[in-house]
């Protein structure tokens, strides 16, 4: 993060203050690639309309009920490395290009928006926490884990920032148990959070998961594939192949994640009762 943003004045505004730390450091693009070409926005400009008609059209009475159906569309649109998705840089520049987007999902009710839904970490910052939450919790191609995901707001803020959820099949057997749980509340999403930490501390999960790492390769010709426009967002997008979800990682995952459902004095595994 730019110094420059602690030395303005109070005065100026989140939008303000991002505008000017970009317009000071040369930020014309959001990434520059090493061919000094940069990922292309067509389809992203193209979703963030159709959004722009379903905010208008009050699809989303509820706005947090809007987060389940943009994220795995954003991560389908914007091509990204992870490394490249660790740039803050990035969802700053995002931020700025869909301002509006950020005033109306984040917006309190007397008009202020948190600074750090505009350049903070990837479970806060609008954008970030998007594509992060689908890259996490996908199922390889299949981002219907996200959808399930985003339901319950209390998943990517808890846990979209925590190395555990790097391993892809403990974040997709994490999804499965707190859906099975029914709605389970705040407190209880966080706990199991807080035990999963102690539960896999000296024993990474990738020992139970099989080893199993995603298919490098193949996500980065995905990436250099510039997205197609569909005619239609309605129909969830297909995303890259990811080779870490297999029958093996996933039993391991469930395993490690019904011992810290324990450990945390929750319902038992597969009760499928809502919690209180």
């Amino acid at each position: 993060m730019s110094d420059v943003l602690h030395t303005l004045p109070v005065r100026l505004d989140a939008v303000e203050r991002l505008r000017h730390q970009t317009e000071q450091d040369g930020r014309t693009r959001p990434l520059s690639l090493p061919d000094d070409s940069s990922p292309s926005l067509e389809a992203l400009d193209s979703l963030m309309n159709e959004v722009k008609t379903r905010t208008t059209d009050a699809v989303w009475a509820d706005r947090t009920h809007s987060d389940r159906w943009v994220a795995p569309r954003v991560h389908y649109a914007l091509r990204l490395l992870r490394s490249e998705a660790a740039d803050r840089g990035v969802w700053q520049w995002l931020a700025l290009r869909y301002s509006w987007y950020v005033e109306w999902r984040w917006s309190a009710a007397d008009g202020t928006i948190a600074d750090d839904r505009w350049w903070g970490p990837i479970h806060k910052q609008t954008f970030a926490r998007l594509w992060w939450g689908a890259e996490i919790f996908r199922a390889g191609s299949d981002y219907r884990p996200v959808e399930r995901a985003f339901k319950f707001q209390d998943l990517p803020n808890s846990y979209l920032h925590r190395p555990i959820v790097r391993c892809r099949s403990l974040a997709v057997a994490i999804v499965d148990r707190v859906t099975e749980a029914g709605e389970p509340s705040s407190d209880q999403v966080n706990d199991l959070a807080r035990v999963l930490n102690l539960a896999t501390v000296g024993t990474p999960p990738e020992v139970e998961t099989d080893y199993q790492t995603d298919d490098i390769a193949a996500y980065d010709t995905w990436c250099r594939l510039d997205p197609s426009v569909p005619d239609d967002w309605t129909s969830l997008p297909t995303g890259p192949e990811a080779v870490d979800i297999s029958e093996t990682s996933l039993r391991g995952a469930t395993g490690i994640v019904d011992r810290a459902w324990g450990y945390a004095g929750l319902e038992p595994s597969g009760a499928n009762v809502r919690l209180e």
